[in-house]
């Protein structure tokens, strides 16, 4: 007869055997299962077909595994070997066996680390190692198997929750559940899993997860500082408030209740400020720092910042050149103008202040031009004859200053500061009936001007016709 007949006879013989077995309907006793075994090795040299008789004493360690027959089943797990050494189905079931046995928790560890060596990513040789390590005291360890397992899929957490049932007293299998309720979002199932933890020993890792993830909902962050401050701690209450923020630094409902109690916070303003720009809301972030800088009394630095989130903001340009202006700086004032010459900016404004800078820094000339460029605009602009002829006034250019401001008083007859000037032009020309006129008029329209009067030189010769004028 051919061998391939007797082999496949012999599988049949032995495919019945356990078929009887199957067919009597109750647990086989050990002794039955390991005839079947003598058999199956006993017959094995006339089969070739070595994962076929590996595969069926797997199947016979089974049934002794099931029927707390833990070393017969080692027994025939390690015969499958010797049969098959590649067969990891074999490793592992024999690793689930010396698990079950006291004091070979470290057998079955390594039965496990040799299924992983041929098969990284095996779960169950995972999950059985996770139990090992844990059985064994390396809780850390365990852990660190139970969290992989977690991370390659989250449907393991199927595993954990079976465990925890096993063994509800064990806090680390509790925090495993609580931080995979927390990657779910799941906040209130991982809080009640921290407090399990608390019930079971005195944990303060737990208190502070506790704390950390009520961040996660501002309702409950405030519900679980009023808590804390209730029960008299209110340190961790202010250290709740303080992770809330450190935490959750772009929540604005956070930042905004908070600021609703500290509406003058430096700091939360700050965060709502670099939020708004964060969310490209710029125009609210320029009133945030507004309202900082005012309250840090730098209103300078607020155009600094204000105009470095939104630098084309032409508005915020004039304000601060503005700002500079009246604290003397003119030539930083200049260089905002100038950006805004450069932004295409040309109004009548823009010019009168710059011509204003040049006026104070003596740069005569450049006045005169930018006075010259408003003039251009609006040829009847008041102001820019009047500027310019007060610099013409001050370069001793009376002649064409007096041109100036007549300008200005042909075009409106009621300009005080124009008939003044008119006035200082004709006195220091030494034309004191026309200065006695002018100087009238102006005080006529404007009685501050009999104070600036007594303080120019210009006017001292006039005698009691002066001194009627500014009495």
């Amino acid at each position: 007869m051919p061998f391939g007949l007797s082999e496949d006879k012999v599988k049949k013989e032995i495919e019945e055997k356990i078929a009887e077995i199957d067919q009597s309907g109750a647990n086989s006793s050990a002794s039955e299962l390991m005839d079947i075994v003598d058999f199956i090795i006993k017959k094995e040299g006339k089969v070739k077909d070595g994962e076929f008789v590996s595969d069926k004493l797997n199947e016979i360690g089974d049934r002794l595994f099931r029927n707390g027959e833990n070393k017969k089943a080692i027994q025939c797990f390690e015969k499958a070997l010797n049969r098959d050494p590649s067969n990891v189905n074999s490793l592992l079931k024999k690793g689930q066996a010396y698990l079950s046995m006291d004091e070979m928790n470290e057998y079955a560890l390594e039965c496990f680390n040799d299924v992983l060596r041929k098969e990284p990513d095996n779960k169950e040789a995972k999950l059985n190692k996770a139990k090992a390590l844990r059985v064994l005291g390396w809780d850390s360890r365990a852990m660190q198997v139970f969290r992989g397992l977690l991370e390659e899929d989250s449907s393991n957490i199927s595993e954990i929750h079976k465990l925890v049932k096993q063994n509800p007293d064990d806090p680390n299998l509790w925090r495993l559940e609580a931080e995979y309720f927390e990657s779910e979002g799941k906040i209130s199932k991982a809080m009640k899993a921290y407090e399990k933890i608390l019930t079971l020993t005195d944990d303060d890792d737990a208190l502070e997860e506790i704390i950390e993830l009520s961040s996660e909902d501002l309702s409950m962050a405030v519900e679980q500082a009023e808590k804390l401050e209730n029960k008299g701690n209110e340190s961790l209450a202010r250290k709740l408030y303080e992770e809330l923020l450190d935490k959750n630094p772009d929540n604005i409902e956070l930042i905004e209740k908070m600021l609703s109690h500290e509406p003058e916070n430096i700091d939360l303003l700050q965060k709502k400020a670099e939020y708004l720009v964060n969310q490209d809301e710029i125009e609210e972030a320029k009133d945030t720092y507004e309202r900082l800088y005012e309250i840090k009394g730098d209103e300078l630095e607020y155009y600094d910042k204000a105009l470095e989130i939104d630098p084309e903001d032409t508005d915020l340009l004039y304000e601060k050149g503005s700002i500079l202006y009246s604290e003397g700086k003119f030539e930083e004032a200049l260089e905002s103008y100038y950006k805004l010459l450069k932004m295409g900016e040309n109004d009548v404004d823009l010019w009168h202040n710059k011509g204003a800078c040049f006026y104070h820094l003596e740069r005569y000339e450049e006045a005169i031009q930018a006075f010259d460029k408003a003039l251009e605009e609006d040829g009847d602009d008041l102001e820019a004859w009047s500027n310019k002829g007060l610099v013409y006034h001050d370069m001793g250019e009376y002649d064409e200053a007096m041109d100036c401001f007549n300008e200005v008083v042909k075009r409106d007859q009621d300009v005080a500061k124009a008939w003044y000037y008119k006035s200082l032009v004709g006195a220091q020309q030494d034309q004191k009936k026309m200065a006695k006129n002018f100087l009238k008029r102006a005080v006529d329209l404007d009685e501050s001007f009999k104070e600036r009067a007594k303080q120019e030189d210009a006017f001292d010769n006039f005698g009691e016709d002066f001194k009627e004028i500014v009495s």
